[in-house]
């Protein structure tokens, strides 16, 4: 049962983690992106922004996930990935430093105000007493997990275990080169299993708490963690693209190099201890032996990246060597299953995956107004792709579907579930356009093929409509950005244009049927490529409209 109830702490511990980080993401939702992307202009800046993200993620397995996700996206490129993976080491120390923390008295207070706050309605109060909530069962695990493991430490058999790699130096001053490798094995293969150093540095606290694990054993395994962390990374890049494949490889290869950089300096004696160890023992002060612990892990990340970083670029190059692009292009997936942990950023690229969707229905539908009066050799080898062309966009329209019918597994906070229909709603309209542009074209060449000849003035507003309604598809395009540069109330103001030349030219059109200055035949053919227009019009006026909806803050109109 003490057994039991060690693991029952763990599992909260991890749980309350999870929590923690959950609210901690969903705070800073998108703005993870833009810290990202903005901040990975240079080594330095991506350093800042690795630790930033790994320290409100509570993972640098998170990070580095997210990171080949970018990648394999487009978002971000090698070099500019290197600097976050080193800040994601330094980042990850946060959690140690916080678990450090002997605060028993904040753990009751925690759960009790975190489960509170976290059932008002407003997103961030919610937030905040999820983060709340889960640093109280964060803390409450480990307290639980230490109680039963120093219960457990009255049995030689279970603390015998323990011993087999202890890590103590000899009279020397140095560590046996043995028992180390052997505890960063530990750390390493304990890792690999269950995807989380979290759950290992838990365990390593509880057991130097209870007494059964020293500095040293314990300073070891945290390095075989640092390397086993990498795995989460490998597995995620396995279906990425070969630039996404060499950052998690970077990320590997840098915390093997830092681990064997701090094993060479444990071999430089201070007195009867290791000089690492007696300057981790210096700057921790009269701190208990889980502060020790924290500090040499912080000093061993921040040591090992400052070593590094002028040797960022070989790193790349040493990659890009190992695992060498074999094409000069490199396919990337916009919809990269991968962000699918970050809600918010999957929404934007799902927001831009809708942007090119619509672009491609324009061109078709452009195509297809051109067959009558601009019908020339180039247009014509365009009009023979228009199957490929529907297919295109009817996989995209799928794609986002099964994209978004994922995203809804997640844990989403209000917005962003109301964001998802929006897109769902968005690139359905685009995919009518693209249905709505093959029946434009069988219309046009029905019309070319039987040597129909519209009046001057009817080719002139078929011509204007053609032109306002690539106006508005431009001002829609813009609008499903964030950074949109138009205003909503243009494309407004264009869908009214559209609907008062449309209803006018089929007045005049009408007018010309009942003078007799138009061929019945004819005029009916015309009527029937104004009300397409109408049909591609109104869908292409929905999306602009709904970009309101998305991004929350556009004025919203209704369709009459």
């Amino acid at each position: 049962m003490l057994f039991v109830n060690a693991l029952g702490g763990l599992a909260l511990f991890l749980f309350g983690m999870k929590l923690m980080s959950s609210g901690l993401q969903k705070a800073a939702g998108k703005k993870m992106r833009s810290v990202l992307r903005f901040f990975s202009s240079n080594r330095f800046a991506g350093i800042l922004s690795g630790s930033v993200v790994t320290a409100v993620t509570q993972s640098s397995s998170v990070t580095t996930v997210m990171l080949i996700g970018f990648i394999n996206a487009g978002l971000l490129t090698l070099q500019q990935s290197i600097g976050i993976i080193f800040g994601a080491n330094i980042g990850s120390t946060i959690t140690v430093q916080l678990i450090a923390f002997k605060i028993a008295v904040i753990i009751m207070p925690s759960i009790i105000l975190g489960l509170a706050l976290s059932y008002f309605r407003n997103e961030k109060i919610m937030q905040l007493g999820e983060t709340i909530l889960g640093l109280g069962l964060l803390f409450l695990g480990m307290e639980i997990m230490s109680s039963e493991l120093k219960q457990l430490a009255e049995y030689p058999a279970f603390v015998s275990s323990f011993q087999m790699f202890e890590c103590a130096p000899g009279t020397n001053g140095i560590i046996p080169l043995g028992s180390l490798f052997g505890a960063i094995g530990i750390g390493l293969v304990a890792t690999m299993i269950v995807q989380s150093s979290s759950a290992c540095i838990g365990i390593v606290f509880a057991l130097s708490a209870s007494g059964i694990m020293d500095l040293y054993t314990a300073v070891g395994i945290l390095l075989g963690t640092n390397i086993g962390t990498t795995i989460t990374g490998q597995l995620a890049a396995m279906t990425a693209n070969r630039v996404a494949r060499q950052a998690a490889l970077a990320h590997t290869l840098f915390n093997v190099i830092g681990v064997l950089i701090a094993v060479a300096s444990f071999l430089i004696p201070w007195g009867d201890e290791p000089a690492f160890f007696h300057f981790v023992r210096a700057i921790s002060g009269s701190g208990s032996l889980q502060r020790q612990i924290a500090n040499a892990h912080t000093l061993f990340n921040v040591a090992t990246t400052l070593l590094l970083i002028p040797f960022s670029s070989l790193l790349v190059k040493l990659c890009e060597l190992i695992i060498p692009l074999k094409q000069d292009t490199v396919k990337y997936v916009r919809l990269e299953p991968h962000l699918l942990n970050t809600p918010a950023i999957a929404l934007s690229q799902t927001a831009a995956e809708l942007r090119k969707m619509l672009k491609r229905a324009w061109k078709m539908t452009d195509i297809a107004l051109n067959i009558y009066g601009h019908n020339d050799e180039h247009n014509q080898e365009r009009v023979r792709t228009l199957p490929q062309r529907e297919d295109e966009i009817d996989s995209r329209q799928k794609a986002i579907a099964n994209y978004l019918t994922a995203l809804m597994l997640k844990p989403l906070v209000p917005r962003e579930s109301r964001q998802i229909p929006v897109l769902i709603h968005c690139s359905n309209d685009a995919e009518k356009i693209g249905d709505y542009a093959m029946e434009l074209r069988d219309l046009m060449e029905r019309i070319t093929s039987d040597g129909i000849q519209f009046s001057e003035q009817a080719e002139s507003e078929l011509e204007q409509l053609h032109r306002t309604l690539e106006d508005l598809v431009k001002c829609a395009v813009d609008l499903i950005k964030e950074n949109h540069t138009q205003n909503p109330e243009t494309a407004h103001a264009m869908h009214a244009e559209l609907q008062k030349m449309l209803d006018e030219t089929e007045l005049t059109h009408m007018n010309r049927l009942y003078e007799g200055k138009c061929v019945i035949r004819n005029g009916v053919l015309f009527m029937e490529v104004l009300e397409i227009i109408r049909k591609i019009e109104r869908h292409v006026f929905n999306i602009a409209e709904r970009a309101g909806d998305f991004y929350g803050k556009l004025p919203r109109y209704r369709l009459k």
